[in-house]
């Protein structure tokens, strides 16, 4: 009877951590729609105006103190081979991980003032500088592309 709870409570473990790994793709999916309709603004598409690229921007600074909470200890691609990108090394340097965020979230602010401020360039530059110096600042280190 033990053997069998026990195998309950391993089963509901693991639903759990697919369940945080469905979450965690979910999120950055929500951030790239951010990002991309905020390109769309910039290249004056799919009727994204001003006030919509501030609000997504807006959205992209929620999103960004929540990240580290999405990676739990055994939810990297080692433990579920094909359904996360999220290399080993996000748990054995925590510390390099979660000072990502602080930088993300620099850039995001400054994404917002370039929206505000209407420039268009300016804003395609910001939006460039946070992809590259925010989001690439994690996925170059810790996350392996899925195939």
């Amino acid at each position: 009877m033990a053997a069998v709870i026990g195998l309950g409570a391993a089963i509901g473990v693991a639903q759990d951590k697919e369940a945080i790994i469905k979450e965690r793709r979910d999120t950055m999916k929500r951030q790239g729609d951010d990002f991309k309709a905020i390109a769309d603004f910039i290249k004056g598409e799919g009727g994204v105006d001003q006030a919509t690229a501030l609000a997504k921007a807006q959205d992209l600074l929620t999103i960004a103190p929540k990240i580290p909470s999405l990676f739990p200890a055994g939810t990297s691609l080692a433990d579920f081979p094909g359904k996360t990108g999220a290399k080993p090394d996000i748990w054995k340097e925590p510390d390099k991980f979660k000072a990502v965020i602080p930088v993300l979230e620099g850039e995001e602010h400054k994404l917002v003032d370039a929206i505000k401020s209407g420039d268009k360039a300016a804003i395609g530059a910001q939006l460039g500088a946070t992809g590259k110096n925010g989001c690439g600042a994690c996925h170059t280190p810790f996350r392996e592309k899925l195939t």
